[in-house]
């Protein structure tokens, strides 16, 4: 009995040594796992810098999902490039408007915002709605001079991005809008269609002998007796087309529009009217007495600018000015080679992603039939 009690310690003796190797070598193991969980992970940013074209230096998201733009202008651009991303309006948009807008557009708040020296925006609105980005948008000559994007900044606590609102800026406003709302390839795709059918419209315009252009006067207010010089923001269309304009009036900031009287324009027997149709249509003009005597009634040239879902030509400055070029050069040169019902069709599929019906095409296209309301 002493002799199998002996027997069987030795054999557990002789197992320590085993058990001991390989306890010591699963012990090790949860260690050398541990090791490895505790190395450093990299953090994903959640913010970088990015100067805006204002040349401010701003510190935004990295990933932007909400977007509310101060001034009108930049709207225009966001509902073409993420619609989605737009968050609330400055001014509600038109029942004409929506018909080519997407539809969560329509349930947007509107919560004002900045038109020259005219502010409607509501602070603690831009707050509750507290998106990522506001994007602010404004002329070359007064981005750098304007406190207005740090005012709003340091209001809401929110980071503010200038944005020009040049025509010919344009693509490049796109690409770098882009950027910052995390849109990249839809921002190039907007930008190379813009650089390209841009330079085509101009290359045609230039072609047209200097004999040919008309004298052309731009109304504006609801009597039609406002107006803008060559060389102002609101008439960048007009310059671009290479017409005469006949205002020879001072030049405004912000909002512009300089007064006239209607012997002043009778004087200056412009060949072509163009009327805005947020102020005033060429029915208005036509059909008035006192305007009868000028060249442009005589002949029915008397036209009003399109403008769904946003101006085509001025007020807000926006990306329809493409549009605008195009369309306001076929009617100052009826033979200029320029398709402008193929591209309107191609601006609206690609920028708004809409299929106009020729229905569609016809009422775009004759302003004096929509309401604005």
């Amino acid at each position: 009995m002493k002799r199998k009690l002996w027997a069987l310690a030795l054999m557990c003796v002789l197992a320590l040594p085993l058990v001991a190797c390989s306890g010591g070598t699963d012990a090790q193991k949860p260690a050398e796992d541990q090791s490895e969980q505790q190395q450093p992970v990299e953090q994903q940013a959640t913010e970088r810098e990015i100067t805006d074209m204002a040349g401010r230096t701003v510190t935004i998201p990295t990933e932007v999902n909400s977007v509310y733009c101060a001034v009108p202008t930049g709207e225009a651009m966001v509902a073409t490039l993420s619609p989605d991303k737009i968050i609330g309006w400055v001014n509600e948009p038109s029942a004409a408007a929506m018909e080519y807008l997407p539809e969560n557009l329509a349930s947007m708040p509107v919560i004002g915002g900045w038109m020259g020296q005219q502010v409607t925006a509501n602070m603690e609105d831009i707050i509750t709605l507290d998106p990522d980005i506001i994007i602010y948008v404004g002329t070359d000559g007064t981005l750098g001079n304007d406190d207005v994007p740090d005012q709003i900044q340091k209001e809401t606590g929110i980071p503010v991005v200038c944005a020009s609102s040049a025509l010919e800026r344009t693509p490049e406003v796109y690409r770098t809008l882009g950027d910052w709302i995390g849109e990249a390839d839809r921002g190039e795709e907007l930008a190379t269609y813009y650089e390209i059918k841009f330079a085509e419209a101009l290359e045609k315009i230039d072609a047209i002998p200097e004999s040919e252009r008309p004298t052309v006067y731009y109304a504006e207010n609801s009597d039609g007796l406002a107006t803008d010089p060559t060389g102002s923001s609101h008439t960048e269309v007009l310059d671009y087309c290479k017409v005469k304009n006949v205002a020879d009036v001072e030049m405004k900031s912000g909002q512009g529009r300089t007064e006239v009287s209607i012997e002043q324009v009778i004087a200056w027997n412009p060949e072509l009217i163009l009327c805005h149709s947020g102020f005033v249509l060429a029915d208005d003009i036509m059909n008035n007495p006192q305007w009868a005597d000028i060249q442009a009634v005589k002949d029915g040239e008397v036209y009003t600018t399109p403008a769904v879902p946003f101006n085509w030509f001025d007020r807000p400055p926006n990306v329809m000015r493409l549009l605008g070029i195009e369309w306001f050069a076929t009617v100052c040169y009826p033979d200029i080679d320029i398709d402008i019902n193929q591209e309107v069709k191609d601006f609206y599929k690609l920028f708004y992603k809409v299929d106009l019906t020729d229905a569609q095409l016809e009422k775009l296209m004759n302003q004096n039939q929509l309401s604005f309301e």
